[in-house]
């Protein structure tokens, strides 16, 4: 074993491997269970505020190209909130199907949600940026 690598047992009748790797996948729920709220709440603050910083206008017209992107801006926020916090439950789902059936030895590549909502992420803040750009 080479120094810093450590052995963490795969064996499936072993208590320990079985306890760590249900953790795993309780821990990486509830990780989406915080941080998609978060999403959620600052889609809905962003679209709350922009209406009222834009007073006196009803609150359902979108007449420029910026109110647009905000108003795109805010609901992807809150819809990748929800989405991903949907894939994290059938991650989870999928997971611990695959425990139960005993392919705790059998490595899976996993579902890349995390990097899935980083990049839906690193768009919507693009648009924020062209939405702030705009007259």
């Amino acid at each position: 074993m080479v120094m810093g690598e450590s052995h963490i047992s795969t064996d499936p009748f072993d208590e320990n491997a079985r306890k760590q790797f249900h953790e795993g996948i309780e821990m990486t729920l509830m990780g989406w269970i915080k941080t998609s709220p978060t999403l959620i709440g600052f889609g809905f603050a962003l679209g709350e505020a922009f209406s009222i910083v834009r007073t006196g206008k009803p609150k359902s017209l979108v007449d420029t190209p910026r109110e647009y992107l905000i108003t795109t801006v805010a609901v992807g926020l809150i819809v990748l909130g929800v989405l991903g916090l949907l894939g994290a439950v059938i991650q989870c789902g999928w997971s611990l199907m695959r425990f139960k059936q005993g392919s705790l030895t059998t490595y899976q590549r996993p579902w890349y949600l995390s990097a899935l909502v980083a990049v839906l992420l690193m768009i919507i803040g693009l648009v924020a940026l062209v939405a702030m750009a705009l007259p």
